[in-house]
This record gives structure tokens, sequence and C-alpha cells, in this order.
């Protein structure tokens, strides 16, 4: 499937609720249900990592990755929502040199944590308008900003 299909999936799909009568305050209650588990799964990895980094002795950098697989306003082909794994890809392939010009590691997780991409899709799919969607991102990176 296109990604522009996918994005009319999430559309067509809320579309469908609201034809079956299905009371725009079920709907609401579903996509605060889902958006609320994806900020809970953005917490609970960068808790985890904050954990472990602090486990192996503090950060020697603050860095983490946070992928925000979004591409459906692009103006041609829908690239940037297949970003975040690619980046991931050259960051730890074995190929590759994960030093820094610091002399730092970024396969330590002291100086590089990676907590995983907000669910863009899985929002969308619900039904979720890009205001909002900005806004689940926005509080996605202040989570992580907090860790």
């Amino acid at each position: 499937m296109s990604s522009s299909g996918v994005v009319r999936r999430g559309i067509h799909y809320l579309q469908k609720l609201k034809a079956a009568n299905i009371p725009s305050d079920l709907i609401e209650e579903g996509q605060n249900r889902v958006i609320d588990a994806s900020l809970t799964l953005i917490r609970e990895r960068a808790k985890l990592k904050g954990e472990l980094v602090r486990a192996l002795g503090g950060a020697l950098a603050s860095t983490s990755l946070l992928g925000v697989p979004l591409g459906h306003n692009s103006s041609f082909l829908q690239g940037p929502a297949f970003a975040p794994p690619r980046i991931r890809e050259a960051i730890w392939c074995g190929s590759t040199n994960s030093a820094t010009e610091e002399g730092k590691e970024l396969n330590d997780p002291r100086v590089l944590t990676d907590v995983g991409d907000v669910p863009v899709q899985e929002i969308r799919d619900c039904g979720v308008d890009d205001d909002r969607l900005m806004s689940v991102i926005s509080e996605s990176v202040k989570l992580v900003m907090e860790e």
C-alpha cells in the first residue's frame, strides 16, 4: 500500500466510524487512549534508557534518538517517514565508524540512547488530526528531554 493510501486509510476509518453513528465522544475517547498509550510507551522507554545510563555510571553526552516517522505532508514522496530506521541502520552499521570527533563512541548508551519512534501511523490510523498529532510529537520530545 502506498504511503498516501496509508494516510487515506486512517481518514477513511474515521469516516466509517462516523457513518456507523459511533458517538463522537466515544471516538475521541478511543483516540485519547491511543495517544495516552503512545506517550506512556515513550515515557517508559526514556526512563528505562535513563536507568541504564545511570547504572553504567552516568552520561558521557546527553543525546537521545527519538524517531518521528512522519511524511504525510511531504509535497512529493513519503521518504521522511522512512528516515528513522535508516538513520539507525547508518549509525549502528558494522561498516561505519561510530566514534565522534570528540572520541566518544555512539554505540555506548552513555553517549547515545535510542528511545524508539513516536507511533505516528498508529495515531493517524485512529483519525487524530494533524494539530493533535503535532502536540503528541512535542509532548514525546519533552518526555525524552526530561529523562
